[in-house]
């Protein structure tokens, strides 16, 4: 008498388990993980013009001052950088010494 895994239906019924316990596994590792990157509100405050550079030590896009506030996207390894985004949408990065919460 065969098994329930040798035969057609109890073949198809392990491959369906087997996919299912997979997804199961894929989704609690992607909510373990959590958010890819949390963007935090900022304000500039450590001068009264901040310039923002296309790249870190890179050429001026535009000017922020004391008080904007901006969401800040990343950070640069050194964290000596942040990069940021206003609410009219201009981008790049910021000195991290000119921001503060």
């Amino acid at each position: 008498m065969p098994s329930a895994a040798e035969s057609p239906r109890g073949a198809r019924h392990v491959r369906i388990r087997a996919a299912v316990s997979t997804l199961l596994v894929l989704v609690a590792l992607g909510a373990a993980a959590g958010p890819a990157s949390a963007a935090t509100s900022a304000k500039v405050c450590g001068t009264r013009v901040a310039v923002v550079v296309d790249t870190p030590g890179g050429f001026a896009v535009g000017y922020l001052y004391r008080g904007d506030h901006v969401r800040v996207l990343s950070r640069s390894a050194d964290r000596r950088w942040a990069r940021i985004n206003t609410h009219n949408e201009l981008r790049g990065w910021i000195r991290s010494t000119s921001l503060c919460r």
